[in-house]
């Protein structure tokens, strides 16, 4: 802790340094292709490639944009590959914004911790091993999710929104080369029940959603002030099985507050998406529900897009809020080749809480999958760096530790937007 006091009062430091003057406007169409050479602890090393475009029109509207495109395509080394596209427009239809997106990800070593969090022992040394020819924790996942949703403007920036998600999830246990595949948490689920039978294998499911949302933001994919929320339910039919529907409430608040200005915003972010109507199967848990499907991975609490400093899918439950809290400073803005190009520092603070369990008195019947502890609040710290590209091209790299052991001990992520 001591540490992260440091870095923020250099932070304050540097955040009082002398502004420059706000960079000339982009018009029109701008790209920038990139290769995607990054690392996730959860993944590995990943390899692939991908491009943003954004059209700014006659530029009055920039740093905001008029149309956003963006596609991706990674294989990382842990056994895992992905395609990603997604299309944003606030000007297409006037008055409304429309989004869509579909994405296709295969994970050989998905990771599975089991249900509710820490209730679900971590045996660290049962974590894939090439000696032990273990991999405990894994199963193979593929997903297929398209999206779409619209935004329609209303009055004092209020608006409503609805949308819906086609989702088909395939589950198996892991197909790792010279590992013993018949010894995973995953199977030990199944045959025990905890997994049900109809479900070990996944679905198909249709999620309607509708709500409201208010955003006054001055910048969207970097606010510098203002105010993002959302209120809305959704409502998810099974189209596999015909048993499986409920519905959920989902909110998000986020606030940006400038401390100096251009230069130091302290952000915060609360979530929370609780199941109150109906049955969740076991292979719609780890579904983070978002608006904008921005990116690939949307899932569980853990890892670079919930909660820094946790493994990916480590907190599986139908009931989850979250917290998460960063001091952004702009430590230096420059331009290279014509494109406005800034350098920001950011350290950050995550916290979790369980709010509805799942399966929880069949798993307390069950030795070796469940251990008696409870933590009101979990926690993780951290600190992240961030690239930015006229302004709305992000790329970023984060350190974080749980506090916890059974969490995790630490991560590393890399991705290309901040996480909220």
């Amino acid at each position: 802790m001591k540490q992260l006091f440091t870095c923020v009062a250099a932070l304050l430091v540097s955040a009082t340094l002398p502004g420059q003057e706000v960079p000339a406007p982009k018009k029109g169409w701008v790209f920038t292709p990139m290769p995607d050479f990054s690392y996730n602890s959860d993944l590995g090393l990943k390899l692939g490639a991908f491009c943003d475009f954004f059209y700014y029109g006659d530029g009055t509207v920039y740093p905001n944009f008029h149309h956003h495109i963006a596609v991706s395509a990674a294989w990382a080394t842990k056994g895992s590959w992905y395609i990603h596209g997604m299309f944003d427009s606030k000007s297409l239809i006037p008055g409304t914004r429309v989004t869509a997106s579909i994405t296709y990800r295969d994970v050989s070593d998905n990771n599975f911790y089991g249900f509710n969090g820490i209730a679900s022992p971590f045996y660290p040394e049962l974590e894939r091993n090439k000696g032990t020819r273990t991999a405990y924790y894994s199963n193979h996942k593929q997903v297929i999710r398209a999206a779409a949703v619209i935004q329609r403007v209303g009055t004092r920036q209020i608006n409503w929104m609805g949308g819906l998600v086609l989702r088909h999830i395939r589950l198996q246990d892991y197909s790792l080369k010279n590992y013993d595949s018949g010894n995973s948490l995953w199977l030990a689920y199944r045959n025990t029940g905890l997994i049900r039978a109809d479900e070990a294998r996944g679905g198909t499911s249709l999620e309607l959603k509708g709500g409201f949302t208010y955003d006054s933001r001055d910048v969207e994919l970097f606010p510098r002030k203002g105010l993002y929320g959302e209120l809305y339910v959704n409502g998810n039919l099974d189209l596999s099985h015909g048993k499986y529907h409920y519905a959920q409430l989902v909110g998000h608040f986020r606030h940006f507050v400038p401390l100096v200005f251009n230069r130091l915003t302290f952000a915060y972010h609360l979530g929370i998406q609780h199941q109150f109507l109906g049955e969740m199967p076991y292979y719609n848990l780890p579904e983070i529900s978002t608006l904008l499907y921005q990116y690939e991975e949307y899932e569980g609490l853990g890892s670079r897009y919930t909660i820094r400093g946790y493994k990916y899918n480590r907190i599986l439950a139908p009931g989850i809020a979250w917290s998460n809290i960063e001091l952004r400073a702009t430590l230096v803005n420059f331009d290279v080749l014509k494109q406005h190009v800034a350098l920001v520092l950011m350290p950050f603070a995550d916290l979790a809480v369980v709010t509805r369990s799942y399966r929880l008195e069949e798993q307390k019947e069950l030795p070796g999958l469940y251990q008696d502890i409870r933590r009101p609040l979990i926690v993780s710290a951290g600190i992240g760096g961030k690239l930015h590209i006229n302004t709305n091209f992000i790329l970023g790299i984060d350190f974080g530790k749980a506090l916890d052991p059974q969490l995790s001990d630490f991560t590393i992520g890399m991705h290309s937007i901040y996480l909220f």
